[in-house]
């Protein structure tokens, strides 16, 4: 499928996912269970198996310097809030979305997903153990511990380390008859993912609106100090080609869908994390398209 149709079918598929919000009969787990349990297990897999090029653990490392300083920033940037608004405002500034709206767009942008995968996983592993522990400790409620141990057996990091370790025997494996349908098949979860995000967006009568501290803050956070954070990496690395392009994008993400359920559980802002992610998910794909289209990505 060539990458203009890919671009094309972003904001028409998540158009479908916002349109199926209102189909009472059918359940928003559906496209998520097809998601979590088939469609991305297979493509960690066959992407843990098959990356060439980069260097994981550097590229792993990078990943978690990029977090460290997000939630650094914001962690200066907050130190006037009220308690749950400023655990609000770091969680949702500092765990973005790594997965579900930036593997369509870079696949539609690049053919090559290799390097956010590499940058995803080790923001997915902190934010659901040190992650929950930070909204834990800002908020209150019980059951941080079990969360975090669910949260380790999610498929897709189960199903990306199986892929590392098999690494050694790739070779028979990637030749084998069946290879190529089962890559296909994890393929689609590009397109799942796209339908996911409009699925899950929280969708208001205050969604359009900035009106409290802690969502007008996130949006700073995410939309000017995470590109900047970015592009200081980038240019202190020498970062080129793939891995800068994948890191700027990955800067200008939304916060993660998963923040809603983790903010609710542990009663921090529930309002503000809605108003982010609804307003940062459009406002990232703007921007990403723009600067696509300038010649910057």
């Amino acid at each position: 499928m060539s990458s203009i149709l890919n671009v094309v079918l972003i904001p028409v598929l998540m158009g479908v996912g916002i349109g199926l919000q209102w189909i009472k009969w059918l359940k928003p787990s559906y496209v998520e269970y097809a998601l979590i349990y088939f469609t991305l297990p297979i493509l960690l897999f066959v992407q843990g198996l098959t990356f060439e090029g980069l260097r994981i653990g550097s590229t792993m490392g990078l990943a978690l310097l990029y977090l460290s300083l997000c939630f650094l920033v914001s962690f200066l940037d907050t130190s006037s809030l009220p308690k749950v608004e400023r655990g609000t405002t770091i969680f949702n500034s500092t765990f973005l979305n790594s997965m579900f709206l930036p593997f369509p767009l870079i696949y539609a942008l690049y053919g090559d997903i290799s390097a956010a995968v590499l940058i995803s996983i080790p923001i997915m592993i902190v934010h659901n153990t040190l992650g929950i522990l930070l909204a834990s400790y800002f908020g209150k409620g019980e059951g941080g511990l079990s969360m975090i141990f669910d949260a380790l057996k999610f498929p897709p990091l189960i199903a990306f380390v199986i892929g590392v370790l098999l690494r050694p025997f790739s070779g028979p494996i990637t030749s084998s008859s069946v290879f190529d349908p089962i890559e296909k098949l994890g393929l689609l979860t590009i397109y799942l993912s796209l339908i996911f995000v409009g699925v899950h967006l929280p969708i208001s009568k205050n969604s359009f609106k900035i009106n409290n501290r802690s969502t007008g803050l996130t949006v700073v956070n995410r939309m000017l100090i995470s590109p900047l954070i970015g592009v200081l990496l980038i240019w202190g690395f020498g970062l080129e080609g793939l891995l800068a392009r994948t890191l700027l994008i990955m800067s200008v993400m939304p916060p993660a869908f998963t923040n809603m359920i983790i903010v609710a559980r542990f009663s921090l802002d529930r309002k503000a994390t809605s108003q982010s992610i609804f307003l940062l998910t459009f406002l990232s794909l703007a921007l990403v398209l723009a600067l696509r289209f300038a010649g910057i990505l």
